[in-house]
């Protein structure tokens, strides 16, 4: 009887079989969630950038203008949109590959999923040195500033291969249709 026990338990981890017909809305709603929340975390991605740049302005500018712009908290911000990014980047991410496999029962290895495993590995690199960056740390500054440059340039592509994915999906729906 112990003997038979792990192919009695083997049914519990071996792969099974997932039903997986899903209507048209509901499937239109899993292949555009990821498309969509990341268009906005792009956007936001910008907005970003332009704090940072504030932030930037606001440590070289003259006495006057600097307390000023300390009013208006551009640090707070940028730290604050960062960490809700990485964390939609995140995911986005694994929601991305999650709705793939859900729809098409695998991954496609494409420069698209390369590069979005890259700019997620960009993104915590960025993030890993603001520690230091809040001790004064000028060159960890100049590698956040380097990663998150990374991370916009990696994003932008990853928009070119992103709409191409959208416009095949949209051309499957409407054939299916």
């Amino acid at each position: 009887m112990i003997a038979f026990l792990p192919m009695r338990l083997a049914h519990l981890v071996a792969p099974q079989p997932m039903n997986t017909e899903f209507s048209p809305f509901l499937k239109a709603v899993i292949s555009f969630t990821h498309p969509v929340l990341m268009l906005g975390a792009l956007l936001a991605a910008f907005y970003a950038l332009y704090l940072g740049l504030l932030v930037r302005r606001t440590r070289s500018a003259d006495a006057e203008t600097r307390k000023q712009m300390i009013k208006e908290k551009y640090n707070q911000r940028h730290f604050q949109l960062g960490a809700l990014l990485l964390t939609v980047w995140v995911m986005g991410a694994v929601g991305g590959m999650g709705a793939t496999y859900l729809l098409y029962h695998k991954l496609f290895v494409s420069p698209h999923l390369l590069v979005g495993l890259s700019t997620i590995c960009f993104a915590a690199l960025a993030a890993m040195f603001v520690p230091l960056m809040q001790q004064g740390k000028e060159w960890a500054r100049l590698l956040h500033i380097t990663f998150t440059t990374l991370v916009l340039g990696c994003f932008l592509a990853q928009t070119v291969t992103g709409l191409q994915i959208v416009q095949k999906m949209i051309g499957e729906m409407l054939k299916t249709a």
